[in-house]
């Protein structure tokens, strides 16, 4: 068989070499804190050009919550603005007198240390499932 070569295309063997283009854009990653919410992540331009939109993805397009700071989505900036909620709310429950509106924001003083002590304890016996 004669040896027939197309752009790097032997016919008797098959692909000779393989180039990539864009080998320098995916050598670097995001840091681990600064990466993106999966829900917003990138998605291929063919899967954005032949998607057909249907009432399932509409309704769950509607029904999302729009965000204006997506930065909360991280997990150190969300649990910075929860210390900061929670200071903000003791600061407001303190300086008032014993009303209704005293009263709810102590409940949710409350609560959100309560949530606040929940993740602390999840922390813990995460880094205990770590250290084995």
């Amino acid at each position: 068989m004669s040896d027939i070569r197309l752009n790097n295309l032997i016919f008797d063997r098959g692909i000779d070499t393989i180039t990539y283009a864009r080998q320098e854009a995916a050598s670097t990653m995001p840091e681990r804190g600064d990466a993106p919410p999966p829900d917003i992540g990138t998605r291929a331009q063919l899967d954005l050009l032949l998607q057909t939109s249907s009432m399932d993805s509409r309704l769950d397009q509607a029904l999302r919550p729009e965000l204006k700071h997506r930065d909360l989505l991280l997990p150190g900036r969300f649990n910075e603005a929860l210390g900061n909620a929670l200071t903000q709310l003791r600061d407001a429950a303190q300086g008032g007198e014993a009303t209704d509106q005293s009263r709810v924001l102590n409940r949710a003083v409350r609560l959100l240390s309560e949530e606040s002590n929940l993740r602390d304890l999840v922390q813990m016996y995460r880094s205990a499932l770590y250290q084995g």
